[in-house]
């Protein structure tokens, strides 16, 4: 593929070769780059996951702990039994109040209810006698008999959202009821609000359903809507990328708390646009520039210092081959090896100028003597042709006479053959229609006989050009043809004729000479087998390569038929 390029445009592919490495490298310095800093942000948004996910575990756990002391209580427990006393009941809630005056912020209300949901003990007054079988934590304790979490909800015991938070009570295997704590909405929002702020990253907590339970309205505002959320939470996705309410592009990372519905997701920001673009690939696109630069440079500078200069000598040399007179004289200087190459290019086109003197010369010479030659030979066998008629004159025989008549006849045909060569200015080609037409138009004269009707001539053969190779057999072919036509009675033929056609096949010719004469005498008639223009026809053809058919036309008349194929270099000049 490399041999079809120019010299500039190997000169730009080397170089371009060269510098691919340094492209490479610079590539991956903006990849390393762009996944570092991708990294980073997913470290930092996971990290502000992680912590509030760490601070709200370290709250559930405090508040299982702080359940298994009170479901272990003495006073609690006797609150569920169905014969405890008032005093039972007022002992279980004394010990409540002085529990949750412990944790003011953290906890709202905490409440004990016996194995049918009714609350029994309370640290709020309005919670005995309260059914809560009717709350998705209480089935949650009772199905699951271990520390339950449950979602977001609005308490009938205080007026504050809490989260609440179950431990069952046990006697054996069997259910007694659960301890109840209401966790403070708001100590869960002040976990997570800490961890929000450090590089735009904001966190909220989450329910099942996508709805934020904590965090600030701009956090609340990052947030997908809550179908694709809640969908994500469904779909176990951990980390994945979309757009805000706002419309700004979020890389979020959702972590959800063990054994609850809540989740924590953290939402970093994800740089879009032509300035992002340009801080990720800036490096890497003034790498680009630079090559793309040296390459121009390279480029031009192969075109002004050697495409140019080469370009310039070639032109030199195709009007210097043309036969223009000219000098080498560039326009604008060139380097020295350049230089040299012209120096060498100039001495080159003088020496051939000289050398084409030379041989113009020697081919004016060559052509004249030719011409000479052919003239000569053409007078030569003109005067064989008016010595034989001479020598015919006085011959009394008809038959001898005709035997004379058809000699001259084929030293007429050589005669026409050199003229024609040379008249044309090629020595070694003749026009093979003219050189035909010419041939009949001899013969027809020499024995033209006011007496007797002159048959019509057609003559349709293709104009081409063919050597004496092909030029002599073919014209004593007609020869004898047309002559053995001519010595025919052609007295009551009402349109006397002679057809002369000539064909070219797919390289095959095809040359057809027939007459509408009455009888079928002659030198080519079928009495005449050995006869010599039969002999003479035959051979001819057998050097052409080809086939003679002789036949006897219906009506009168002969047809000879000459197939013969064509030589290649004379197609080449056809």
């Amino acid at each position: 593929m490399l041999a079809g390029w120019s010299l500039r445009t190997r000169l730009v592919g080397i170089v371009a070769i060269a510098l691919l490495p340094v492209l490479a490298l610079a590539a991956w310095y903006a990849v390393r780059d762009q996944r570092a800093s991708e990294l980073r942000r997913t470290e930092t948004v996971t990290a502000a996951a992680e912590l509030v996910v760490t601070r709200q575990r370290e709250l559930l756990e405090a508040t299982r702990r702080l359940l298994a002391a009170m479901c272990e209580a003495d006073t609690v427990r006797l609150s569920v039994n169905p014969d405890a006393t008032p005093a039972d009941i007022n002992r279980c809630e004394a010990y409540l109040g002085r529990v949750l005056q412990k944790f003011p912020n953290e906890y709202s209300a905490a409440t004990v209810t016996d194995v049918e949901g009714m609350g029994r003990c309370s640290s709020a007054p309005t919670a005995i006698g309260m059914g809560f079988a009717d709350r998705e934590v209480f089935r949650m304790v009772r199905e699951t008999r271990k520390f339950t979490v449950g979602a977001q909800l609005a308490s009938r015991l205080t007026p504050t959202a809490v989260i609440p938070a179950a431990l069952p009570i046990m006697a054996g295997d069997d259910f007694r009821g659960m301890c109840v704590v209401g966790i403070s909405l708001r100590s869960f929002a002040d976990l997570v609000t800490p961890a929000a702020a450090h590089e735009g990253i904001t966190v909220s907590l989450v329910d099942r359903r996508g709805v934020s339970l904590a965090g600030s309205p701009e956090a609340a505002r990052v947030l997908p809507v809550a179908v694709r959320l809640a969908a994500a939470i469904v779909g176990g996705q951990t980390a994945f990328l979309d757009y805000g309410q706002e419309g700004q592009l979020y890389e979020f990372r959702l972590l959800p708390l063990a054994e609850t519905s809540i989740s924590v997701i953290a939402a970093a920001p994800v740089a879009e646009g032509f300035p992002t673009l340009l801080a990720d690939w800036g490096g890497f696109a003034l790498v680009v520039l630079a090559l793309a630069a040296a390459l121009l440079a390279v480029w031009l500078g192969a075109d002004r210092w050697c495409v140019q200069p080469l370009r310039y000598i070639r032109d030199f040399a195709d009007r210097v081959a043309r036969g223009d007179d000219m000098k080498l004289e560039p326009k604008q200087p060139w380097g020295p090896e350049l230089s040299s190459v012209g120096e060498g290019v100039r001495a080159m086109a003088a020496a051939i100028a000289s050398r084409e003197a030379e041989l113009r010369a020697g081919l004016e010479q060559r052509d004249h003597m030719l011409r000479e030659i052919h003239h000569r030979v053409k007078n030569n066998l003109q005067m064989i042709s008016s010595l034989l008629n001479l020598q015919a004159g006085e011959i009394r025989s008809p038959r001898i006479r005709r035997f004379f008549g058809d000699a001259q006849n084929r030293v007429l045909t050589l005669s026409i053959l050199h003229r024609h060569l040379y008249e044309r200015s090629s020595w070694a080609l003749v026009d093979f229609q003219q050189f035909i037409s010419d041939l009949v138009r001899q013969i027809s004269v020499g024995r033209r006989n006011p007496v007797r009707p002159q048959p019509r001539y057609q003559i349709r053969a293709p104009i081409m050009a063919v050597g004496p190779d092909i030029a002599i057999p073919i014209g004593l072919i007609v020869t004898e043809a047309v002559s053995s036509a001519l010595n025919r009675s052609f007295e009551n033929v009402t349109a006397p004729e002679i057809r002369i056609e000539a064909a070219d096949k797919a390289g095959t010719v095809e040359l057809t000479i027939e007459d509408n004469g009455a009888g079928h005498g002659g030198s080519l008639g079928p009495d005449a087998r050995g006869g010599f223009g039969l002999t003479l026809i035959r051979g001819l053809a057998m050097q052409l390569g080809g086939e003679a058919q002789i036949s006897a036309r219906e009506g009168g008349g002969m047809r000879v038929a000459v197939t013969f194929p064509m030589p290649q270099d004379q197609e080449a000049h056809a």
